[in-house]
């Protein structure tokens, strides 16, 4: 089963973010819970756990660009050979 990993919304008025870094790579595994990668907002940059569990897939959204909260960054899947 594939997971969403989405731009989440921090705050009640975010409206868009970036993401600062990643501290998984594509085809490694991430359990629920377990800090994903960092968001950085007009106000705050924060830590982001992951709200699934799979092997991280190909990253969507390039290092430092804005995107609207909702945005699909990523996604998480069973099988490793899915992830890349």
């Amino acid at each position: 089963m594939a997971y969403k990993i989405v731009m989440p919304q921090l705050g009640l008025t975010m409206e868009e973010g970036s993401v600062t870094s990643w501290l998984k790579k594509p085809g490694e595994w991430v359990d629920k819970g377990e800090t994903l990668f960092t968001v950085e907002t007009d106000k705050v940059e924060m830590e982001v756990e992951s709200m699934g569990k799979g092997y991280l897939g190909t990253i969507q959204v390039e290092l430092g660009a804005k995107v609207p909260v909702g945005t699909l960054l990523a996604m998480l899947t069973d099988e490793p050979d899915t992830a890349s």
